[in-house]
């Protein structure tokens, strides 16, 4: 009957398909970041392959093309060493496809030094094969952050710097400013066109071969940053070069 109050069961009722509709989105959202996080990871794992496999691509031919003794035997070694890298990857990929692709952060506090000392030992060999200044200054200090995760971010937008630019100089700048430490990539290169710059806020499928996917890797280093809840800005020109700036926390006394 009209104006009749409804029944205690009635209300039962509502409040189990309310409480059942927000566990249903709750799931959902959950399932929702997994599947981003597993694009993230899986686009992840394919560009850095990529980027190893052409810079042993690089290395071997310089190997074939060189006469000195000395200069072929820095090459093999450069060669085996991307060799190793290429395998612990692969192995990390295939430990991640075990756990599921997992690809949550996990803040801790670290020295920021060896991180930007190994970005300087995975690219400077390139880096000179193309008669680059290539030169990486950090702040010594502690920050707060994931080191896999921030590292990922570095060997991207160093790779894409040194690749792509083909005379002059790229140089890895920290500074502190304030609570954080601000990590400004620059170069000489080209500059980045307005579509890869546009490419760099949502995954494209458009990619080509070994030399090409400048756009990915600044998604990959743009999202990854998202995820750290770090400060990432990019500033470019055509033929003016480009400045990739990242701000990281500096760990609380």
């Amino acid at each position: 009957m009209l104006g009749q109050a409804p029944q205690s069961t009635d209300i039962d009722y509502i409040c189990v398909a309310a409480d059942l509709l927000t566990k249903m989105t709750s799931a959902l959202q959950s399932l929702d970041l997994s599947n981003r996080r597993l694009t993230l990871a899986m686009a992840t794992a394919g560009h850095d392959l990529r980027q190893r496999l052409h810079a042993l691509c690089g290395t071997v031919e310089l190997l074939t093309s060189s006469q000195d003794g000395v200069r072929r035997a820095e090459l093999c070694q450069r060669a085996k060493a991307l060799i190793f890298c290429l395998a612990r990857e692969l192995e990390q990929l295939a430990q991640a496809g075990r756990d599921g692709g997992r690809a949550a952060s996990s803040t801790h506090c670290f020295v920021i030094g060896p991180v930007l000392q190994q970005v300087k030992s995975d690219w400077e060999s390139e880096a000179t094969a193309k008669h680059l200044e290539f030169t990486v200054t950090h702040a010594d200090c502690v920050v707060e952050s994931d080191q896999r995760l921030l590292t990922v971010i570095m060997h991207n937008v160093v790779g894409n710097a040194v690749r792509h630019t083909e005379q002059g100089a790229v140089s890895v700048l920290s500074t502190i400013e304030g609570r954080f430490v601000s990590l400004a990539v620059s170069d000489t290169g080209p500059g980045i066109s307005d579509d890869d710059l546009h490419r760099s806020f949502s995954f494209s499928p458009r990619f080509g071969g070994l030399n090409e996917g400048m756009g990915l890797g600044l998604f990959i280093a743009r999202k990854t940053a998202e995820m750290l809840g770090h400060e990432f800005n990019i500033t470019t020109a055509l033929d003016s070069g480009t400045c990739v700036r990242l701000s990281v926390p500096l760990a609380e006394h």
